[in-house]
């Protein structure tokens, strides 16, 4: 039977580990390499729709994009939301792997996928020059320029996003790069790159004025809709290295402006 060290080597053999930033968290979050895995599931968050769903659909073993655990825990409570669901994890021996920034500099992850989803072709790594995270982002083109304006409904569309900002957008684009996630420091290396346009998520007022005011055309999306994007992607490369199913819960996951106080 498959073990969660089979697991996480799974993921190695597409997005390999040692690509993850030194700042990351990437790998085993809860639970033991050797506990037995009978189906997996991944979603974008340790989220508790997540872990009930995918103890509901029978998984002992969830890979999310986002580490649960960041920053070094100097306690676990359990009042505590990230406590609760540690201890949920732990009394149903569920164990959680995180697929972070490997995931994101993988040449057939988080960027990739993005840029394949909308049809780009000749797609290549953004930082040419940055060995090391050469594919923090995607460039692309399309084979027929694309009409500006339609753009942000087709992202919106193809990404199933809730809103997207658009701003200085060419009438037509034929050239574009692609961060998913917070990548607003990086549009002047897809200027440098000789894209048209630029698409990521979280940029800062002062970005966005400096790309625009240097002839660039700047798309911003929801952080973790833009990524939530990939995850079936990331499940099916994982279902084909492993040969079980692969299971995809909570695809609406969290939502701040769903969240209501008491």
């Amino acid at each position: 039977m498959l073990q969660v060290k089979d697991v996480i080597k799974g993921i190695d053999s597409f997005a390999p580990f040692s690509l993850s930033c030194e700042w990351d968290n990437s790998g085993l979050q809860i639970g033991s390499f050797q506990q037995e895995v009978d189906r997996v599931a991944v979603s974008l968050d340790l989220t508790d729709s997540a872990i009930e769903e995918a103890l509901e659909r029978g998984c002992s073993c969830l890979v999310t994009h986002h580490p649960a655990i960041f920053e070094p825990l100097r306690s676990i409570r359990t009042e505590t939301p990230l406590g609760r669901k540690i201890l949920m994890c732990l009394e149903n021996r569920f164990s959680v792997i995180s697929a972070h920034t490997n995931w994101d500099m993988s040449p057939r992850g988080c960027n990739w996928t993005l840029a394949d989803l909308i049809g780009l072709e000749g797609i290549s790594p953004l930082d040419k020059e940055n060995e090391s995270a050469q594919w923090i982002g995607t460039c692309g083109v399309f084979d027929v320029p694309e009409e500006g304006p339609s753009l942000p409904e087709k992202l919106l569309e193809r990404w199933n996003l809730s809103w997207v900002r658009d701003y200085n957008v060419p009438k037509t684009v034929t050239g574009l790069a692609i961060v998913g996630g917070s990548g607003g420091d990086l549009w002047p290396t897809a200027k440098a790159r000789g894209c048209e346009l630029f698409i990521t998520a979280d940029m800062k007022y002062h970005q966005v004025m400096e790309a625009v005011e240097n002839g660039l055309g700047v798309i911003v999306a929801d952080h973790g809709e833009m990524e939530r994007a990939t995850v079936p992607v990331l499940g099916s490369l994982l279902s084909e290295v492993l040969r079980i199913e692969v299971l995809h819960v909570d695809p609406r996951g969290f939502d701040a402006g769903h969240i209501t106080s008491e």
